[in-house]
């Protein structure tokens, strides 16, 4: 040994290395967060493995060595008092590379990076895509055949919307089936074959209903079958957070906008078709019959929505000639589109089969869930679950009255706008191509910042066609895609860190926690948006929104204000959210725990989800019983009914936020 304890020599610092604890060591020493302590007193605390002189801001630094030298040194000369030199030495060299070592999520320090284009994980690629198809599906089917077709009212657009959604709000127990039940040892690829060919079942189903089925009962089906696929695409989450784990720190999140790139890619595919196969006269021709043998209609709220030019010219066969509305003149009826995307499901099954996946042993229920108790107690969890929530609730409320309104004052018909959702989805797949390759390392909340308020002054342009001081269609598709473009920065920001939370053997059940938290408000969202109406009763028909009188204006102008000022205060809870994925990481070290919390977020998202679970199914299911009361964003049932109802929700909600 070098006799002078101040120098440190080329041999000291071998034999320090050689006699560093191991990890499964410190793990041991550590075990029930006891703490060893040696005959001279010193502590044996546990840290993550590591790289000893690598620098956190550049892996490949040749002059990292260096400074790690010099940190020794330097700490040896301060080394505290009753320490012998070699402790100090020891803690310095662990203090040099835990800096670092928290960035590495990874199971192991030998697992590679996977290529998700291979052969043994296309398909996970595939499985967003025919995710793509099937929300883009849903979801892009509601403005043609409610609002267009049926002249649904706004209540009754925003429940569907958020009723075809709801099973996103249930991931968290499709991760626990997922991660607690393997199936012949495998707990996610199983699960991903189950869930798609549940779902083509239920489309199936659909497509033997026929095209005469009641808007309401398709809005259920839809719903259904989407359980199907979110029951598989939380497994695949699962194999997505896998993969990324394995990703360097500088590339993380090249595998998230990978796959969420292929989901718009898949929602473009189907808005397509809808946009060729659903702009003809059939759905966009209120009263169009095909069968000249059938008479036409004479029912009252049908001819008040007929074109009134066609009506006139020829008062006894109007509903066998095309309207201006209908781009095409043929149809895809609604079998055609429901096999189609079955046809889709169904061809990927195989790549879903031949995916690869390590056998593992089914945990003890118990033990996992201890485990995953303790996993939501982690404030690195729970913060991150906070910012989500209260982010989603109050920057997802909308005008629920600007979709009849499009339709009325814009003459935005299927064609229109199927375009406009066409070019929204391409956007969002430029920008997600764009943030992955320049935005990967820029703060997520400078991110958030900038895109929440770039969507907001994009939407305070439709003052401009409330006060019909420019309306066109074409004017609010480009404010529309504009705001949408801006919004892939919020998107990626809230959930790139949603990686660096989950822990490895936790990944599946760990991000669909997340992630449910987060969907669990979205349909309190909707909510929110359909009782809002509860205060401005002529926008929640389209009939009162085309009499364009000036109260019906100022009670638009006025809810437009109230949703932009509720979506701004979404950005009071940005401290929630960590800056980067170092910051994250740093936090998930801390290891800070609160069992407080961890129940207020149970407790929250249940009671938020079970609400507006029951509160959307109503409206939808039971619309024409219940779809006038005022709690439900009807007008009222009488003219004695109460706004108090409506009033004390929302500003339950909103107290809830607040206090938070």
């Amino acid at each position: 040994m070098n006799p002078n304890p101040d120098v440190i020599g080329c041999e000291e610092v071998v034999d320090i290395l050689e006699n560093i604890p191991s990890d499964g060591e410190r793990r041991a020493a550590t075990d029930g967060e006891h703490r060893t302590t040696s005959s001279r007193g010193f502590r044996l605390r546990r840290l993550a493995s590591f790289n000893i002189f690598r620098s956190p801001e550049n892996d490949h630094d040749d002059s990292s060595a260096t400074v790690g030298a010099i940190n020794l040194a330097s700490v040896v000369l301060e080394q505290a008092a009753g320490e012998s030199a070699e402790e100090s030495k020891i803690s310095a060299l662990d203090s040099i590379k835990k800096t670092d070592d928290i960035y590495n999520i990874s199971a192991s320090e030998n697992d590679e990076q996977i290529d998700p284009l291979s052969n043994d994980h296309i398909g996970i690629v595939a499985n967003y895509f025919s995710v793509g198809l099937m929300i883009g599906g849903s979801t892009s089917l509601l403005y043609p055949i409610l609002i267009v077709k049926s002249g649904a009212t706004a209540s009754l657009m925003a429940a569907s919307y958020a009723v075809v959604m709801v099973f996103w709000s249930y991931k968290i127990v499709f991760g626990f089936l997922s991660d607690c039940f393997p199936i012949f040892g495998y707990k996610r690829k199983p699960y991903i074959v189950i869930g798609w060919s549940f779902c083509a079942v239920v489309l199936m189903l659909l497509a033997d209903k026929g095209d005469d089925i009641d808007p309401r009962n398709l809005v259920i089906m839809l719903s259904i079958a989407n359980l199907g696929y979110v029951w598989a695409d939380v497994s695949a989450d699962g194999f997505m957070v896998w993969v990324a784990h394995r990703e360097p720190i500088e590339k993380r999140g090249k595998m998230q906008t990978l796959v969420y790139s292929m989901n718009k890619l898949g929602q473009i595919a189907i808005n397509l078709l809808i946009l060729s196969g659903l702009s003809g006269p059939s759905m966009n021709c209120p009263g169009y019959e095909s069968d000249t043998d059938v008479p036409c209609t004479t029912e009252a709220v049908v001819l008040k929505r007929v074109d009134t030019e066609l009506l006139q010219s020829n008062p006894n066969r109007w509903c066998y000639e095309q309207c201006h509305d209908a781009t095409f003149g043929w149809d895809l009826s609604m079998p055609e589109f429901a096999l189609s995307i079955c046809f889709v499901i169904a061809a990927s099954i195989p790549l879903y089969i031949r995916l690869k996946e390590d056998k593992v042993e089914a945990e003890p229920r118990g033990a996992f869930l201890n485990a995953f108790w303790k996993q939501l107690q982690r404030r690195a969890a729970w913060q991150v679950i906070l910012y989500g929530m209260i982010s989603h609730i109050t920057f997802g409320v909308m005008n629920a009255a600007k979709m009849p309104a499009n339709y009325v004052w814009l003459d935005l018909h299927t064609f229109q706008h199927q375009i406009m959702v066409i070019f929204e989805k391409l956007v969002f797949f430029i920008g997600l191509s764009l943030v992955r390759t320049y935005a990967l390392n820029i703060s997520w909340r400078k991110l958030v910042l900038v895109g929440s308020t770039t969507v907001l002054v994009f939407n305070s342009l439709y003052f401009i066609i409330i006060y019909d001081v420019w309306r066109d269609a074409w004017f609010y598709m480009f404010t529309d895609v504009s705001a949408l473009f801006m919004y892939t920065l919020n998107f990626l920001a809230s959930h790139a860190c949603m990686v660096e939370v989950a822990e490895p053997g936790y990944e599946a059940i760990t991000y669909s926690l997340i992630t449910t938290a987060t969907n669990a408000v979205s349909p309190l969202s909707a909510v929110i948006s359909y009782q809002l109406l509860a205060f401005f009763p002529l926008l929640n028909d389209q009939e009162s929104i085309a009499t364009d009188t000036p109260e019906v204006r100022s009670q638009f102008a006025s809810l437009r204000s109230i949703v932009i000022f509720l979506n701004l205060s979404s950005l009071l809870s940005l401290p929630l959210l960590p800056r980067q994925k170092k910051e994250t990481r740093e936090l998930v070290a801390k290891g800070e725990k609160s069992s407080a919390w961890g129940w207020f977020v149970v407790v929250s998202a249940l009671t938020f989800l079970c609400y507006s679970t029951i509160a959307t199914f109503v409206t939808v299911k039971y619309h024409d019983v219940y779809g006038c009361f005022k709690i439900l964003g009807g007008g009222g049932c009488s003219a004695e009914e109460s706004s108090s109802p409506a009033l004390i929700l929302v500003s339950i909600i909103c107290i809830i936020l607040l206090w938070n």
